[in-house]
């Protein structure tokens, strides 16, 4: 029983590592800020720090001889550590302490939560919408891809070159990252973070806007075999709209929540062998408390550990500042769309 649940253990390891590893060849930039691991990217953050001391120490600039200048390092970093795992924490408490809620409105929010799951079921055609985050976002974009195929088919029902231009630009537009994001939540190791994530990458607000653009300057020149599915596909991007904005605040709390754990399980071990190692340098003589090659591995590995609670912490606000930062506009509206909104003076007027 022990060794198939160590199996199993180094299977979900395996698959965890190569689901990252293919988040990070998809947008290198995007993994560091957002979609990768914060474990693994503090971890890549630690690497150029512990090169540096390194280098330091080898190439004898840091030669470890005086215990003064140690000793003011560890005492910064220990005084530092204290009081960002302090403050931190106590920011989490109060964070999660927003939470409580009379019956009163934890029934009027369940309430409105419950509509707008069966809002979205009579949408996208289902009976049942469900539970989980990433399930309940799989199956928006499943039903994002079926309407785009529909679309595809019926393109050329457009009664002028317009807009079947730009229905296909819309269609394409859309259909890459639909593909992508229907792979992606598919994975096992996929989750809320990732279903979120994906609805950060997108301009929906664009999409949305090209729609209402070819249902409003293009009402007459397509047939209602083009509108019903345009529709039905400009309701759920709204829907995903919704949805991310749903979960944003579950996905912030849960992220503070880990933060103060991390650094936590990172930080006190840190402080402890920090204090050890000062007081080493207590023993009477003039000489260094142990060998000089004993030192010049143990003093730049416990300052490389100190930075690891503000790499965990710079790991954590970044996200958390992109997801508010991307999400800080109220649809439709968006300031920070990166490709242009489609607007009637940007196509030709050839039929």
């Amino acid at each position: 029983m022990t060794g198939r649940r160590g199996d199993e253990e180094s299977a979900g390891f395996v698959s965890w590592l190569a689901f990252e590893v293919e988040l990070f060849g998809y947008d290198p930039t995007e993994w560091v800020v957002l979609t990768g691991d914060r474990r693994l990217v503090s971890v890549l953050g630690i690497v150029p720090v512990a090169a540096a001391f390194a280098l330091a120490v080898a190439s004898g600039l840091a030669p470890l001889r005086k215990e003064t200048p140690v000793l003011f390092l560890l005492f910064a970093l220990i005084g530092a550590n204290f009081t960002l795992i302090t403050i931190v924490t106590s920011l989490g408490q109060f964070v999660l302490g927003r939470r409580l809620e009379s019956p009163g409105e934890i029934r009027g929010k369940i309430g409105e939560t419950i509509a707008y799951r069966e809002d979205v079921a009579g949408t996208v055609g289902r009976r049942l919408m469900p539970v989980k985050p990433d399930a309940f976002f799989l199956a928006l974009y499943r039903s994002v891809h079926a309407d785009l195929e529909e679309l595809e088919r019926v393109s050329s029902e457009g009664r002028t070159k317009r807009a079947r231009e730009e229905l296909t630009a819309l269609v394409d537009g859309l259909r890459s990252h639909t593909d992508y994001v229907i792979d992606l939540l598919g994975r096992p190791s996929s989750g809320l973070k990732h279903a979120l994530f994906t609805s950060l990458t997108a301009d929906y607000e664009n999409y949305v806007h090209r729609t209402w653009y070819l249902r409003t300057e293009h009402a007459d020149e397509f047939t209602e075999q083009v509108g019903e599915p345009l529709d039905r596909l400009t309701e759920v991007l709204k829907h995903i709209e919704v949805a991310s904005r749903m979960f944003r605040t579950v996905f912030i709390e849960s992220e503070v929540s880990e933060l103060s754990r991390y650094l936590l399980y990172v930080g006190v071990p840190i402080q402890i062998v920090a204090v050890v190692l000062m007081l080493l340098y207590t023993v009477p003589g003039s000489e260094p408390p142990l060998p000089v090659g004993t030192l010049s591995v143990l003093v730049p590995a416990v300052l490389t550990a100190g930075f690891a609670p503000f790499l965990v912490l710079a790991s954590y606000v970044v996200r958390l500042t992109v997801v508010a930062r991307r999400t800080a506009d109220t649809f439709p509206f968006n300031s920070q769309l990166r490709n242009p909104v489609a607007l009637r003076e940007e196509f030709p007027d050839d039929r």
